[in-house]
């Protein structure tokens, strides 16, 4: 199951099409990780009704950066970490303030690499996604600003911008 679907600038996506697994004789088999019967008709790509919408339900909350956003931020209450602005599920936007809600890497998506992750097979590619960028322990949700400031001293730390104001 190797991988040659990387885009340069989308290196840290999985594409539902890298699952695809065909048999000795090239027959389509189930798309399902759990299941390796031969595809059967209607469906395309799976061997069943349930083998269709249980690997979409896995795939769909794991690796759809908005739903694994989404539960974070509901995880967190709306509320930022740091300084506590807690807004709406309905309105994550306080125009009096020019303030938002994002999610923010604990550890920086940057150091997947220093952490023995790779991103050269659809495997490594799974475990990469599923262990550390989407995983909700390394996730936390921060407003804007907070976000903005964590940001900036991240990058003065590694010595990307100056700490000098010209």
């Amino acid at each position: 199951m190797k991988s040659e679907n990387t885009k340069p600038g989308n290196k840290f996506i999985v594409y539902i099409n890298e699952f695809d697994k065909y048999d000795e004789n090239s027959e389509p088999l189930c798309r399902n990780l759990n299941c390796n019967n031969k595809v059967c008709k209607p469906f395309r790509k799976y061997c069943s009704k349930k083998c269709n919408n249980e690997f979409n339900k896995w795939y769909n909350s794991n690796f759809y950066w908005r739903k694994v956003r989404n539960s974070v931020l509901k995880r967190d209450d709306f509320t930022c970490q740091i300084c506590g602005i807690k807004l709406h599920k309905k309105k994550r936007f306080n125009k009096t303030k020019q303030n938002w809600l994002e999610c923010d890497h604990l550890v920086a998506k940057s150091h997947y690499y220093s952490f023995g992750y790779r991103f050269d097979s659809l495997e490594n590619k799974v475990k990469t996604v599923m262990e550390f960028f989407h995983n909700k322990d390394n996730l936390r949700t921060l407003c804007y600003i907070c976000h903005k400031e964590i940001t900036i001293a991240h990058r003065k730390q590694k010595g990307l911008i100056s700490s000098n104001k010209d």
